[in-house]
């Protein structure tokens, strides 16, 4: 699809501008996690907590091997809502670590098909970090990382010192290489500003390795599943970001969106862009 390497500096901007704006394409395509919380309506702490939560279950599932479904009914995002309405103490260390309940946690889990055998031990262990260095609360581990960095005085709401802490401390799932930054995106846009959010790199997962590959035409299918393929793209997005003063994790964004409906508006909305630009 992209003749010149050249493209995506042009193509990549007029995107991201597009997306911000909740123009054409995006006007009616939305990530799932926005349509959950602006149902939840949540604030400070309770939204830390159910982002920081349902970010953990964000994995491939171990018995399907396949990425797990984020959006509708059935997605994660929806699961995890119903969990915060109708099972509020699996998001608060205080209940679910203080008074024992991690067989309880086991059993809930086990019901919902969503859930593989890694997520309530992978849920209890990042509530017991939580609650053991940061009160259990994310906002805590923002303003206080308790990391030191070789790179800035204050770590204090700075996203590489926060990404340090998340990678030194038992925080399963959420230290990973696809998750920590969606995590440390939300964070930033819904939770508290982080500074250095630019040096990121992007989630590589299903939809960005799906959406490189539709968009390059030199014959290379990058696949999620290699780890060298995927640090290739993690780079690849991070200088194309910085050519063009652009966020790697919010890139994020519209890719995900236009590789997921990319039969439904995607690729006629690329198709367009690439059209017109190449008319100027």
């Amino acid at each position: 699809m992209i003749e010149d390497p050249s493209e995506l500096d042009f193509l990549l901007p007029e995107i991201m501008e597009d997306y911000n704006a909740g123009a054409e394409f995006f006007s009616t395509h939305v990530l799932p996690e926005y349509v959950i919380l602006e149902d939840l309506q949540l604030q400070g702490r309770d939204l830390a907590l159910f982002l920081t939560f349902t970010c953990v279950t964000n994995h491939i599932h171990d018995g399907t091997q396949d990425s797990k479904k984020t959006d509708g009914p059935n997605g994660l995002w929806r699961i995890c809502a119903n969990l915060w309405k109708q099972h509020r103490w699996t998001f608060l260390p205080e209940k679910l670590v203080d008074e024992d309940r991690k067989d309880e946690l086991v059993e809930l889990f086990g019901s919902l098909e969503l859930m593989d055998h890694r997520d309530p031990d992978w849920w209890y262990r990042n509530a017991q970090t939580l609650g053991t260095k940061w009160d259990g609360d994310p906002r805590n581990l923002l303003e206080a990382p308790m990391i030191e960095s070789d790179t800035v005085d204050d770590p204090s709401y700075d996203a590489p010192a926060i990404e340090k802490a998340v990678q030194s401390n038992d925080f399963p799932a959420l230290g990973g290489e696809k998750i920590r930054p969606l995590w440390l995106r939300l964070m930033h846009e819904e939770v508290h500003e982080l500074r250095r959010i630019e040096e990121v790199h992007i989630p590589v997962d299903f939809h960005i390795v799906g959406m490189t590959n539709r968009l390059h035409s030199n014959g290379k299918q990058f696949s999620q599943y290699d780890a060298d393929d995927k640090e290739t793209l993690r780079t690849f997005w991070q200088l194309l970001c910085q050519r063009n003063e652009l966020v790697p994790v919010q890139v994020d964004k519209p890719l995900w969106l236009l590789n997921k409906y990319w039969e439904d508006g995607g690729r006629v909305y690329v198709a367009k862009k690439l059209g017109d630009l190449r008319k100027r």
